[in-house]
């Protein structure tokens, strides 16, 4: 992180997370909306905030890479390379082809572009997505 920037937590910038049969079912646009088939979901920002489709906060990327819900209780660390630890041993990582793995294993999840920079966001709506849904 820049000392120019504190603020800045997250790279916006418009990905896809397709399934193991190339189906596209989150898409982040270059606004930062959130699109979970097709339909817009709510909207990711630079600081690490989260918000719903009716701009309420659903989360936050606090200074110590943990994601809170609106009311601050901590949900799952989520690093700068987008590896999610939520305590089970079983960490949740992207390898360097763009796959999501759970451990050593394969989810058939991938992100394109394939883009390091983007694992973090990624991370952090695929969290959001799996655990709460619409």
């Amino acid at each position: 992180m820049s000392c120019s920037n504190k603020s800045k937590r997250l790279d916006i910038s418009q990905f896809e997370i397709k399934d193991s049969n190339g189906v596209t079912g989150i898409m982040l646009n270059k606004n930062g909306e959130i699109l979970i088939n097709s339909e817009i979901y709510g909207k990711v920002k630079e600081n690490g905030e989260v918000f719903d489709n009716k701009n309420n906060i659903i989360a936050k990327l606090n200074a110590n890479d943990i994601l809170t819900d609106s009311k601050d209780q901590p949900l799952i660390k989520i690093s700068e390379n987008g590896v999610m630890d939520n305590g089970s041993g079983v960490l949740i990582k992207w390898a360097e082809n763009g796959e999501l793995l759970k451990g050593d294993i394969k989810t058939g999840m991938k992100i394109s572009p394939n883009d390091s920079n983007l694992y973090r966001t990624a991370s952090i709506i695929l969290y959001l997505y799996l655990s709460f849904g619409k």
